[in-house]
């Protein structure tokens, strides 16, 4: 295939050929801005490649995406209309598969190649080295390598268990646990979606839960609830929203205490709730018993923070991810826990060329801000758009974080959590406002001043 890019300008290194490298490489080659891609795996698809001999995927067998079909493809690029209503991770592959076909993103992308280091080089650009034992210069580096991948090490607990310990991540099948007790540790979509699954499949499921979360169906009614999602981000103030969501919640399913279940002690979007269609119902049918905190283990028996205690052959943590960047150096690596300090989620103040792609957590698919964040970034390479002076960078921050903040109640997760719709209405401000001066001949664009 032809390189469209434009000659001498910028080139780009994207890392992942996952759902948001795939977003980035599909922007620059329509900018005409020459990059490559890297993947570990021997192909694309990152998460949705079940399997993956890259080793990243996190996927189940049994997966399916919280987000319908209607809402979860890329904008220039709507998936199938045969998919079900929730697709799988056989029908996301594809559809990524069909995204790079369609846009003809696979000649860009070297497989079977991990980025082992990313370092700035005097002057300007990175030297990004790879397992290929070859080294290149980059004027931009785009990382886009997810943050679903590295398990968070097992909890230590107090005493000894004899049975088995699983992550999450390591789940496929319930062939992996079948006929065994299962405690199911967590309380997110993961842990909803595999206690639910092995209720049907083993002889006994109890999941350990510290605190309260809520637990929203996909379906309101016959439609898809996320199909509500953009009338009510356009035309109803958030707070109105949580306390609309919260109150159509308490009518439809009432207290989770009569699930035996903590009360959530926030109103519904202050978080990222659990979203799983059948888990309330396989709880009120006592197919899935829930219990506090794991306190310690005693040979097979686990204890809980109430003092009761069971036995059981296998405790599944779904206990999440860390961010994990290896190919970094600490100066490059961006603070995860606490302060995000990235302008938009993207920039690392005082790194010119470095962006990150994808490290947001919207209450919608991540393909729509992917694909807008991939723009932005393009803008930026490109000199469409420039940042703000570094005061003002920093300014805007810190208002950032001071609004997540305000938004969102205190979680390990709250670095990457955005209002989907303000984010993407405040990326297309700013590129509004950002956008570079027009040249003139006393100022004209570097190229022209080249010539």
């Amino acid at each position: 295939m032809a390189d469209t890019s434009t000659p001498g300008g910028p080139r780009v290194c994207v890392i992942g050929a996952g759902a948001c490298g795939l977003a980035a490489a599909q922007v620059l080659k329509e900018r005409g801005i020459a990059f490559d891609v890297y993947e570990r795996g021997s192909d694309l698809g990152g998460q949705w490649r079940f399997g993956n001999d890259s080793g990243t995927s996190a996927v189940y067998d049994s997966i399916e995406l919280n987000s319908s079909s209607a809402m979860s493809g890329f904008p220039k690029l709507p998936m199938p209309a045969h998919y079900p209503t929730f697709p799988g991770h056989a029908q996301m592959l594809d559809y990524l598969e069909r995204y790079a076909a369609h846009f003809g993103l696979r000649p860009h992308v070297r497989f079977r190649t991990t980025v082992t280091g990313v370092r700035p080089v005097p002057g300007g650009g990175y030297e990004v080295s790879t397992t290929a034992q070859d080294s290149r210069h980059y004027d931009a580096v785009v990382v886009a390598s997810g943050f679903h991948w590295d398990p968070k090490p097992l909890p230590v607990v107090g005493g000894h268990f004899t049975g088995h310990q699983l992550h999450s991540k390591d789940y496929k099948t319930p062939a992996d646990v079948r006929g065994d007790r299962v405690l199911v540790v967590g309380f997110g979509n993961t842990a909803c979606d595999l206690a639910t699954e092995l209720s049907r499949v083993t002889d006994r499921v109890v999941m350990s839960v510290r605190r309260g979360f809520w637990v929203t169906p996909k379906l309101y009614g016959s439609r898809p609830l996320d199909r509500f999602n953009p009338f009510l981000a356009r035309y109803v103030p958030m707070a109105l929203q949580s306390v609309l969501l919260t109150a159509m919640l308490w009518a439809k399913q009432g207290s989770l205490a009569r699930y035996g279940l903590p009360d959530p002690d926030h109103l519904v979007l202050r978080t990222h709730p659990a979203t799983c269609e059948g888990f309330l119902p396989a709880v009120r049918a006592g197919r899935v018993a829930v219990r506090p905190a794991v306190d310690r283990f005693d040979g097979d028996r686990v204890v809980f923070a109430d003092g009761t205690a069971e036995a059981f052959d296998t405790v599944l943590w779904c206990t999440g991810f860390r961010f994990s960047f290896p190919f970094l150096p600490p100066s490059l690596t961006p603070v995860m826990h606490g302060p995000m300090r990235l302008f938009r989620r993207i920039v690392m103040p005082g790194r010119p060329g470095l962006y990150f792609l994808g490290f947001v957590k919207p209450l919608s698919a991540i393909t729509v801000q992917a694909e807008a964040q991939a723009a932005w970034i393009a803008d930026l390479i490109d000199g469409t758009t420039v940042l703000p002076a570094p005061d003002d960078l920093a300014a805007e921050i810190a208002a950032d974080e001071r609004r997540v903040r305000r938004r969102y109640t205190a979680t390990p997760r709250l670095t990457v959590e955005i209002d989907w719709y303000r984010y993407l209405r405040q990326l297309a401000r700013d590129r509004r406002r950002l956008a570079a001066p027009a040249p003139t001949a006393a100022h004209p664009t570097k190229e022209a001043a080249a010539v």
